[in-house]
């Protein structure tokens, strides 16, 4: 019988009982404690007829109770759907409806999108609230009475799902991945063999837990760790939980760790306990890291991973980071992602005839591991398009050294990485085109301190007619939400085009980003 994740987990529980799994503002729960308490919500999930692959999704900030959610939901085999509250409601909604998601659980400040959901989601039955009493809706500690503290021992076989995670495609609608239990599995194994602890980690949550933090901090509890909570993004309360939480394993956008670099408690912190500050979801700029080294120590470390891949496929460890830093015949590794995890089985660089290219050349990422997605949800030509001759294709480009440290060089498609958020350009695009005065416009990623890429949006007024940046700008907030609206508007007379009228993004995006060294 192959390990699972929750093999781990259950591990984990034996040997680590006593020790605390989670904690947040309402407290803590001792490993011991959350197998119990993710063992009666698997058991009440059986008894509701939900079967192996059943779509079930959290809306919810940090907490212990999301986690105990998302968990019970892997024990009873359920598939998790994640999204992200930051996204415009019917954004989130349209990814649910088109997932047939069945079960909704949701912490009380999201009650409005509860509602939302029971109303436009036919194939919802049930939703309960993670937190406290509502009369309309279940309670988690109600529902949780019908199941019994054994181990449900649900066991997916290889073609399950466990995981449809919503990403962004040519179209601008997300897409959905539809993935097995080797998602989790090699994810927790990828950071149990790739991390090293003296004692079991201490993680602070700061991230929100549907996307990358939540696999590091699953990880954290199969390691017999403790995962910290925080429910909002406060860099105050950041910096005082790693000195009085003695957090040692801390995940990160890079646009945080600029945030924190110019934070005026940053340098009164005792970062003693910290032992690896991991970037992820977007590359950190160069020229920070050895800023983010002379101040966090020696724990800066990067990892590489996507939605239809895995997370982590490859790892630059602080150790290395370091060896980079102080011998100057190895500062070019400081932009590389690393080498490839015990969770990847190859990754390779290949060119547009399939073939795979030797150490220097520039091609696309191709992957090879078991956490790789099974397809995309009702998408068999886009499933098509990313599977090549065994391997899965990353719209990502880059090249390998000769030491098979990857590096990420630019993107095959127009993905916008802001703030750690995927942003896809056509779906902004169809929002400005709403507008009388766009004639017509490009969306595109512009160099940003704060955000690493911020979203930018370049527009062609229609003759004879006026808008302003705020406006255009406010009208994709209250479309598409904060993270996908554009931070900037540029005016211009005529956009570029190609012979066949197709605005030439390629050549927007050089203006911006012609002194640097990366297109990402």
């Amino acid at each position: 019988m192959d390990i699972g994740y929750v093999d781990l987990l259950n591990r984990a529980a034996r040997l680590s009982g006593d020790r605390a799994a989670l904690i947040d503002e309402t407290g803590a729960l001792s490993h011991r404690e959350l197998s119990e308490a993710t063992n009666r919500l698997a058991n009440a999930l059986c008894g509701a007829d939900v079967r192996p692959s059943t779509p079930f999704a959290i809306a919810s900030p940090n907490c212990n109770t999301a986690m105990i959610a998302l968990v019970g939901g892997i024990k009873a085999g359920a598939a998790w759907c994640n999204i992200n509250l930051r996204n415009a409601v019917a954004l989130n909604i349209d990814v649910l409806r088109r997932g047939r998601c069945e079960i909704l659980f949701f912490h009380s400040s999201a009650l409005g999108f509860a509602r939302e959901a029971q109303a436009q989601i036919p194939t919802l039955r049930l939703a309960i609230c993670t937190d406290r009493d509502i009369e309309e809706f279940t309670s988690l500690a109600q529902f949780c009475r019908n199941g019994g503290a054994h181990d449900p021992d649900v066991r997916l076989d290889g073609n399950a799902v466990a995981v449809q995670g919503a990403t962004g495609g040519t179209t601008g609608a997300p897409k959905i991945t539809q993935a097995g239990p080797g998602f989790f599995t090699w994810s927790a194994i990828g950071f149990m063999t790739a991390l090293s602890f003296d004692a079991p980690p201490v993680n602070l949550a700061v991230a929100p837990i549907t996307h990358a933090a939540g696999l590091v901090a699953l990880a954290t509890l199969a390691m017999g760790g403790t995962a910290i909570m925080m429910g909002r993004p406060d860099l105050s309360e950041l910096l005082a939980s790693i000195e009085h939480r003695r957090v040692s394993l801390l995940f990160l956008p890079p646009t945080v760790i600029y945030m924190l670099l110019n934070h005026p408690d940053a340098r009164s912190t005792d970062y003693s306990s910290l032992r690896y500050l991991m970037s992820a979801a977007a590359p950190i700029a160069v020229e920070k890291i050895a800023t983010a080294h002379a101040l966090f120590g020696p724990v800066i470390c990067q990892s590489y991973g996507q939605t239809e891949s895995g997370f982590p496929l490859t790892f630059m460890s602080p150790a290395k980071t370091s060896e980079a830093l102080a011998d100057p015949a190895l500062a070019h590794r400081l932009k590389s992602a690393g080498l490839p995890t015990a969770a990847t089985s190859a990754i390779e660089i290949m060119n547009e005839a399939g073939e795979i290219l030797p150490p220097g050349k520039t091609g696309e990422i191709v992957v090879r591991a078991p956490s790789v997605m099974q397809r995309y949800l009702d998408d068999p030509e886009a499933t098509t398009a990313i599977k090549r001759n065994g391997w899965q294709l990353t719209g990502d480009m880059g090249y390998r050294d000769a030491d098979g440290f990857l590096y990420i060089s630019d993107r095959k498609r127009d993905l916008i990485i802001s703030g750690g958020f995927n942003v896809f350009p056509l779906e902004i695009e169809q929002v400005l085109a709403r507008h009388p005065a766009v004639q017509d416009c490009a969306v595109i990623g512009v160099p940003d301190e704060k955000w690493g890429e911020a979203v930018k949006a370049v527009v062609e007024l229609a003759p004879g007619t006026n808008a302003s940046e705020t406006e255009l700008i406010t009208l994709c907030r209250e479309s598409l939400g904060a993270v996908l609206a554009p931070k900037s508007v540029d005016f211009v007379a005529e956009l570029p085009r190609s012979a066949v009228g197709k605005v030439l993004k390629r050549e927007l995006r050089e203006r911006y980003w012609k002194d640097r060294a990366t297109r990402i």
